[in-house]
């Protein structure tokens, strides 16, 4: 009696061994997504901003600057601004978010200066760049924070 036991547990494994089989080669295949890239020889990220070196931002206030993209490339960019101070300053600077412009037309992009609490001249440096899929172009544009009293 113990050996018809052990054939049929062993029939029993060998149809389910046989049913995981078929059911793998029957089920559909997932593929994972392969990110677009393309030639970036082949893509024009052209831009050109129009933008002062310097900017004034009264004592103890919030003050936003804007510069202003023109995307002279053939394709759809995205906009990015990434404004940081050289060395220390005695103010918090907020740079917009990524925004998408089209090819051959105008748009804006502004970075904020919070709270100064020192008169003076300050450095910043504004790193503008513009992307399409896995092509990116920037420029480095450094500026001047001029911190004025605010009450004069």
């Amino acid at each position: 009696m113990k050996e018809w036991r052990i054939y049929l547990l062993l029939a029993l494994l060998i149809v389910l061994l046989l049913g995981f089989i078929v059911a793998g080669k029957s089920s559909p295949v997932y593929n994972l997504q392969v990110p677009q890239s393309v030639n970036c020889n082949s893509v024009n990220l052209g831009f050109t901003t129009l933008t002062g070196k310097t900017f004034s931002a009264p004592e103890g206030t919030n003050t936003f600057s804007t510069i202003l993209v023109n995307n002279t490339g053939n394709v759809t960019e995205s906009i990015d601004l990434n404004v940081v101070p050289n060395g220390n300053v005695p103010f918090t600077i907020e740079s917009a978010k990524l925004f998408q412009l089209n090819s051959s037309t105008s748009g804006h992009t502004e970075f904020g200066v919070y709270s100064p609490t020192k008169t003076g001249n300050y450095s910043v440096v504004a790193n503008l760049s513009a992307s399409y899929l896995n092509c990116v172009n920037y420029k480095l544009i450094p500026m001047n924070i001029t911190v004025v009293n605010a009450t004069g």
